[in-house]
């Protein structure tokens, strides 16, 4: 055994930073040396991605972007899992009907990066979906569906809304195009499966579980599985007991969610449906329920107003209605090109930064949002007045400003109606003129240019709220309260489908179910859902949540997240006693697990995905130019889950190599047939990474402090080690 005064130095020298190239110099050794069988030796990171949309696929980008294996040293196997039928797709799919349109124009979808975005790695340049979609040949037919025909039809503009279906196509060829241009040593596996569990070996890696039995294990994984859906709550648990006992009655009668749309197609002709919300999933869900049935919408030549002809498959009525009944806003006519993008003036990252300077966590009713409402007074003046020359140092907006603000804000402040009539001609009258300014669009029109603020500034309002920016019950009210507003007049749908909108009102196909603040009951006589205000009360047969359930990992009905939280791999977001949703992750995406430990320590997962409530950006495309904070945070991750990976080998390589030394020197002692197997394998082959660099010190500080008795073989090891 060691002595008392070798044990001191030993402790002396676990006490001193770990530094492997002094020490491979002190035994004269480099990776690069060829004289060393165990150095030759290949290693292999092992990476999964799990879940392949367009964030899994925006991953893959990154970390073939940033692999070079003459840099690295190890070759990187990635394993991309998921249940859909073509990589990258996810809930784009290339199958779905041309009529459902992505949110965002053409021009400003890519899956690359471009010269505005900095610190982020490579740049690896690639063509927009704009600059895609020409190259394949599309263009739009009379009919409004998209084809490839060189000589045929309208050419595809900068500015057009595209089918989510051919989003699908350019996601594909972007996966195609990485995969078939991947750099030496990187190799991708692709497995059409779902990750039903993750457990963590005592060796630091970690082992997934996919559904129909098989496993493997890998060094990382990264969790990319984007939207769920939450398990029932109580009170549609109601609704759906409610469906069950009143079938007999009434055979129309059922409780949907919105996704997927497929499920619409049940639904009969004869039935009255009710949608709960006026958002994006809204659209989608009229737009299947008269496009999807062979109707088609007619624009007049003579005053440019838009039709619905019937095709008498839709549904008997479908009604409409939410908390406050005001549709989204649409989104101005872009003004701004590819990457034109509001500059603030006020709402800045230094100003955030003064007002943390006394205290850490913000109040966002009274320290930020009148910044943010000073912000679009400021963008409204100027384009008013055409005249961005005034400093903003000396602004101060005008009464009449601050009023039009306001009334962008909170429409329905201070504003009462006699009746449901009253309450329709004003809400018609209020998408119209929504329409006009969108027509404008978001340069010319003040009204859009202040709204468009908040969409521009959205990675500053990330900055403020993110990893518990906000106090506790500023916070709720910012997710419950401010959050809708913003999403109201900032994201919104294309004009067209506000257009749409109103050609259904006109045709009678579509109403309003009442004015604010509606009730919803299930009325057993009738065998229908009724929905109703004090003056008004309609009956349908079908009732669908139009809209898309927030995360929250306690009730997510993925097999995957319950395991992970039943293991304590992940925990719940929280703000104090504040839940918003989402799984807590530190700033670089890493999970924190159920002892409030970052699994960075482990080198084990990174989740870019599954965070709603901590970052607002995930479920969104990556744009060019726009919300740079997206493929920054994106670049961040891969970088620090890149430099885990390595960190990983090369400790695995130090552990072959003194393991390999040790041996040698143990293979010429003259009693050698005598030392025990324990005693040569002095710690277990596989080894928390967590004790790694103690291990690897305990084994460098007796190759240096005894490399002479090494020789002769006189040292024995305990097993414990």
């Amino acid at each position: 055994m060691p002595s008392i005064d070798q044990n001191k130095r030993f402790d002396r020298f676990l006490s001193q930073p770990y530094d492997a190239d002094h020490l491979r110099k002190k035994f004269g050794r480099s990776n690069s040396s060829n004289d060393d069988p165990v150095r030759q030796q290949t290693s292999s990171g092992k990476l999964a991605i799990i879940g392949v949309g367009s964030r899994g696929l925006s991953i893959l980008e990154r970390l073939t972007a940033i692999y070079d294996r003459r840099v690295h040293n190890y070759d990187l196997d990635v394993y991309l899992i998921d249940p859909g039928r073509h990589p990258g797709q996810g809930v784009h799919s290339s199958h779905q009907s041309q009529h459902l349109l992505i949110n965002t124009v053409a021009c400003q979808v890519t899956m690359f990066g471009d010269a505005s975005v900095k610190n982020c790695g490579p740049l690896r340049t690639g063509p927009s979906l704009f600059e895609w979609a020409q190259e394949q040949g599309y263009r739009r037919m009379p009919d409004g569906q998209y084809a490839v025909m060189h000589d045929m039809g309208e050419e595809i503009q900068p500015n057009d809304y595209l089918p989510r279906s051919m989003l699908g196509e350019y996601l594909t060829w972007v996966h195609e195009h990485l995969v078939q241009n991947l750099p030496s040593g990187n190799r991708v596996h692709y497995y059409n499966k779902t990750v039903i569990d993750i457990l963590r070996l005592n060796d630091g890696r970690l082992r997934l579980i996919l559904d129909g039995g098989q496993s493997f294990d890998v060094d990382c994984a990264v969790l990319t599985t984007g939207h769920g859906q939450n398990q029932l709550d109580k009170v549609e648990v109601q609704y759906g007991k409610f469906v069950e006992e009143g079938r007999s009655c009434n055979p129309h009668l059922r409780y949907l969610r919105s996704y997927p749309l497929t499920q619409l197609q049940t639904i009969a002709k004869e039935a009255t449906v009710a949608i709960q919300g006026l958002g994006l999933s809204c659209h989608d869900l009229l737009s299947e329920l008269t496009c999807g049935r062979g109707g088609q919408f007619l624009r007049s030549k003579a005053d440019k107003q838009l039709s619905y002809v019937r095709s008498g498959h839709e549904p008997a009525k479908i009604y409409l209605y939410s908390r406050n009944c005001l549709p989204f806003s649409a989104r101005g006519k872009n003004g701004k090109g590819v990457g034109g993008q509001y500059q603030a003036s006020f709402f800045t990252r230094s100003a955030i930064d003064q007002l943390r300077q006394n205290t850490a966590q913000l109040d966002f009713d009274t320290q930020l949002f009148p910044i943010l409402v000073h912000e679009m007074c400021y963008a409204y003046e100027c384009t008013l007045n055409n005249e961005w020359s005034e400093s903003p140092d000396t602004f101060q907006p005008s009464e009449n400003t601050r009023e039009i603000i306001h009334r962008l804000l909170y429409p329905l402040h201070n504003i009462t109606f006699n009746s449901y009539e009253s309450f329709l001609k004003w809400v018609v009258e209020f998408v119209e003129r929504d329409l006009d300014e969108a027509q404008r669009g978001n340069v010319k029109s003040p009204m859009k240019a202040a709204t468009d603020v908040l969409r521009d500034v959205r990675d500053t309002i990330r900055y403020a709220v993110d990893f518990r920016g906000l106090a506790p019950n500023s916070h709720r009210r910012f997710i419950q309260d401010i959050c809708p507003i913003m999403n109201r007049i900032a994201v919104g749908p294309p004009k067209e489908r506000n257009e749409e909108l109103l050609a259904l009102l006109r045709c009678g196909i579509v109403e309003f179910a009442s004015g604010p603040n509606p009730q919803v009951q299930c009325d057993a006589t009738r065998a229908s859902f009724v929905i109703s205000t004090s003056d008004r009360k309609v009956c349908a047969d079908v009732l669908i949540k139009g809209m898309i359930d927030s995360f929250y990992p306690e009730r997510d009905d993925s097999r995957l997240i319950r395991h992970m939280l039943k293991r304590g791999l992940i925990r719940p977001f929280s703000n104090g006693d504040y839940h918003p949703g989402g799984i807590d992750v530190n700033k670089n995406q890493n999970p924190v697990d159920a002892k409030g430990i970052s699994i960075l320590k482990q080198k084990a997962m990174n989740i870019e995905d599954c965070v709603v409530g901590l970052n607002d950006h995930i479920n969104q495309l990556i744009t060019v130019n726009i919300h740079k904070g997206k493929f920054e945070d994106l670049e961040m991750g891969v970088v620090e889950l890149n430099s885990n990976l390595h960190e990983i080998i090369d400790e695995q390589n130090e552990l072959r190599y003194f393991r390999s030394l040790w041996r040698r020197k143990t293979r010429n002692s003259a009693d050698n047939s005598q030392r025990s197997r324990s005693e040569l394998n002095f710690y277990p082959i596989k080894i928390s990474h967590s004790e790694l660099e103690v291990h690897c010190k305990f084994a460098l500080a007796h190759l240096i402090f005894h490399e002479k008795d090494l020789s002769s073989g006189s040292i024995t090891f305990d097993d414990t080690w």
